[in-house]
C-alpha cells in the first residue's frame, strides 16, 4: 500500500528515532559517492545548493563544505531535528542550521533560482507521473541542473522490507527511463552507480 505525503511525514515523525542505524550506512555511502562526483573538490566551489527530502543531513554534511550555500528542506520535523543536531556537532554549537520545514510536492520556486537543486532518497517514493513533474520544477529552479541521489536497481531483501515500510513506489521507479525524462526537459543527462547509490544528473547546456 503507497503511502500520502502525510502518513509518510507521519511514519518519519515517529521512526526518526531509530534512524541512527541507517545514517551510519548513508553517510559512509554518500560521502563516499562525493569524492567520485567531486574528485578534485571543487566542482561545486561558488555553488548554492538546495537539497530537498534532506532528511537527517547525510548529504547536508557531505555536500554543505564543498559549496558556497546550502539550504536543506523536509517535511518531517523530526528528521529536521536529526539534522539541526548533527550539523551544530559537525559545524559548532554557534552554527546557524539551513534547515526549513517543506513537503517536496509544494515546492514552486521561480526559475534559476539555486545554481543547482538536487533530490536525496525521495524520487522512488512517488509514482512516476509525480517523478516527472519534481525533476521539472526542480530542473526549472537550478541554473546548472539538478542531481539525484537514491536507491539503485539491484533488489536486496533489506530494500524490499524498506520499499514495504515506506510504502513508496519502487518498483514503478526502477522501471522510468530518465534519459527520455531529461531528453523532454532538454537537459543533458549522465547516471552512474556507485557505492550502492543511484546518481541521476539532469544538466543544463552551458
Amino acid at each position: 500500500m503507497h503511502r500520502t505525503a502525510g502518513s509518510l511525514r507521519d511514519f518519519y515523525d515517529g521512526f526518526h528515532r531509530f534512524y541512527g542505524f541507517v545514517e551510519r550506512t548513508i553517510d559512509v555511502r554518500l560521502q563516499a559517492v562525493m569524492t567520485e562526483v567531486d574528485p578534485e573538490g571543487d566542482r561545486f566551489r561558488g555553488d548554492s545548493v538546495l537539497e530537498h527530502c534532506c532528511g537527517s543531513g547525510s548529504l547536508a554534511l557531505a555536500i554543505a563544505p564543498r559549496c558556497a550555500a546550502y539550504e536543506g528542506r523536509d517535511q518531517s520535523e523530526g528528521m529536521l531535528g536529526r539534522a539541526r543536531a548533527r550539523w551544530r556537532h559537525r559545524f559548532g554549537d554557534t552554527a546557524l542550521d539551513p534547515f526549513v520545514r517543506e513537503n517536496v510536492l509544494e515546492f514552486a520556486a521561480a526559475e534559476d533560482v539555486y545554481d543547482r537543486t538536487m533530490l536525496s532518497y525521495c524520487l522512488h517514493l512517488f509514482q512516476p507521473q509525480t517523478e516527472r513533474d519534481l525533476l521539472g520544477r526542480f530542473y526549472r529552479a537550478a541554473r546548472k541542473g539538478v542531481i539525484v541521489f537514491d536507491h539503485t536497481r539491484s533488489w536486496n531483501p533489506l530494500l524490499s522490507l524498506v520499499e514495504v515500510v515506506e510504502g513508496s513506489w519502487y518498483r514503478d521507479y526502477v522501471k522510468l527511463d530518465f534519459a527520455e525524462v531529461a531528453a523532454l526537459m532538454g537537459a543533458e543527462f549522465r547516471e552512474t552507480v556507485t557505492h550502492g547509490v543511484r546518481v541521476l544528473e539532469f544538466s543544463k547546456h552551458p
